[in-house]
């Protein structure tokens, strides 16, 4: 008589899944999001393996929970290809912001030194261009990944939104000084910071255009996780109550961790 498939997994765990032993506590790549989408295809796996399965509540039977895993397949794949665009632009916008050797905080700088040099240190001239320079370098814009919350790239976001705002009103003040305004840096000539404040402006629209596109992915993801770990731990639930917590099919999907 052919062994039922769910034993030859228990017998064989190292090819598709080994069971989690009791104290073991859950990492945080456990906990992510691709490891509880991988580990709920394994639990279908088991279950659709398991003779008179017959759960009386629809979302826990074998078809609709791989309805439910190919609706996460989705939502996961659009979340990783929204946030990839806005990642690479966030990228460029944070090259000419703070990272390039021309970038705006580096631009200001050498701007308050001219103005320092150029209209002395208790010019009204001086305390203004200081005043904005300090809001620009002051800004720190946080750090975002692809697990980032809404809450935390909303914050980046307005941050580089009043570095720019902050630079913009450089530029004017630089324009009102007329041809007193004449660094012998080709860096910070007004040409110079122009051509910057337009490919920042272009960037950081752009980065926010990108951003509003990969926002409801963050929560669409959320929202669906929320209700895949919900549903995988009510099979467990019921595959407990109908073969016995002794079981060697209990056994085999009890250690598959869904914490959120």
């Amino acid at each position: 008589m052919p062994i039922p498939f769910f034993l030859y997994l228990a017998k064989n765990k190292n090819i598709i899944y080994k069971p989690l032993k009791n104290n073991t506590m859950a990492t945080y790549s456990q906990a992510s999001f691709g490891a509880r989408l991988s580990r709920a295809k394994q639990l279908y796996l088991y279950i659709h393996s398991f003779e008179d399965y017959s759960p009386d509540v629809p979302e826990l039977t074998p078809p609709n929970f791989l309805l439910l895993i190919e609706s996460m397949d989705t939502t996961q794949q659009k979340y990783t290809q929204t946030h990839h665009l806005f990642a690479e632009s966030a990228k460029e916008r944070a090259n000419i912001f703070t990272k390039n050797d021309d970038s705006i905080n580096k631009k200001a700088t050498l701007i308050k030194a001219y103005v320092k040099a150029k209209f002395k240190n208790d010019s009204q001239q001086f305390k203004d261009v200081e005043k904005l320079v300090n809001k620009i370098r002051g800004e720190k814009p946080l750090k975002t990944s692809a697990d980032s919350d809404v809450q935390t790239i909303s914050r980046s976001e307005k941050s580089y939104g009043s570095q720019l705002q902050n630079f913009t009103d450089l530029v004017t003040l630089a324009i009102q000084f007329g041809t007193e305004y004449a660094p012998a840096n080709q860096n910070i000539k007004m040409t110079a910071l122009q051509d910057t404040l337009r490919t920042a402006t272009t960037l950081n629209n752009e980065t926010t255009r990108k951003f509003a596109e990969f926002k409801p992915k963050i929560a669409q993801r959320q929202d669906g996780f929320v209700q895949l770990s919900e549903t995988a731990n009510r099979i467990k639930e019921i595959v407990k109550s109908q073969y016995g917590i002794a079981s060697d099919q209990y056994k085999l999907i009890k250690g598959l961790n869904f914490s959120i």
